[in-house]
């Protein structure tokens, strides 16, 4: 599934799989109905795309192909984020 919209804001969390693995859990907004307003973006996609920084993500464009919707949040299989901010600051 392709989800478009903008992300409200990324953290990094630890991988249940092992202690030298994260993950990122990205809140986005803009999406249609009935899609996952979490999505959770791989260690093996963060070491891919170093630009995918939680602490400038925020307020960016982003669009993702997603699969796996569990607990509401969809397994990111590649994403894009926008180079410069869409949404105003909070």
């Amino acid at each position: 599934m392709t989800l478009k919209g903008f992300i409200q804001s990324a953290e990094l969390v630890e991988d249940s799989s092992g202690p030298d693995r994260v993950m990122m859990i990205v809140r986005v907004q803009g999406v249609g109905p009935g899609q996952p307003r979490k999505i959770l973006v791989p260690f093996e996609i963060l070491v891919e795309q170093d630009e995918l920084d939680a602490e400038t993500m925020a307020g960016r464009a982003f669009r993702a192909e997603c699969t796996g919707v569990e607990n509401a949040m969809g397994l990111v299989n590649a994403i894009e984020v926008g180079p410069a901010r869409v949404l105003r600051n909070p």
